[in-house]
């Protein structure tokens, strides 16, 4: 019973922070979006999402079975995948290839909160497939 209230403990923490973050990032993020620019604090709305995504995983994840753990092996196995083909497309955009020319910092940071975002919503696939 005790792994349950733990469950339920990080959830709360987890949606309180990623709301946190969200409005931060929407915040910060708004008058480079308006003017056309590219936003810097991007990482705090991946982070933002990364939280709201742990929060609805906290029951699933937290009790530490067997199920916790092929989701986890699972979701990461995909991810190998999604962040492979993330690098060849934002490659393909560092280029004069791509229409929208990026240098090699925001590369990084798109990378960055692609793979924030890309491990806590494929476990959240398998939470709700397995």
């Amino acid at each position: 019973m005790r792994k349950m209230d733990k469950g339920k403990e990080n959830r709360l923490t987890f949606l309180f922070s990623g709301i946190v973050l969200i409005g931060m990032a929407v915040y910060l993020n708004a008058d480079y979006i308006l003017d056309g620019q590219f936003p810097p604090s991007i990482l705090l709305l991946a982070a933002g999402i990364n939280q709201l995504l742990m929060s609805y995983l906290s029951p699933h994840l937290f009790p530490r079975d067997e199920r916790s753990k092929e989701i986890m092996g699972k979701a990461m196995a995909v991810n190998y995948f999604v962040l492979f083909c993330t690098i060849v497309l934002l490659f393909l955009a560092t280029s004069s290839y791509g229409i929208p020319t990026l240098t090699a910092e925001e590369v990084l940071i798109m990378l960055a909160g692609i793979m924030m975002i890309s491990i806590p919503a494929t476990m959240v696939y398998y939470a709700r497939a397995l």
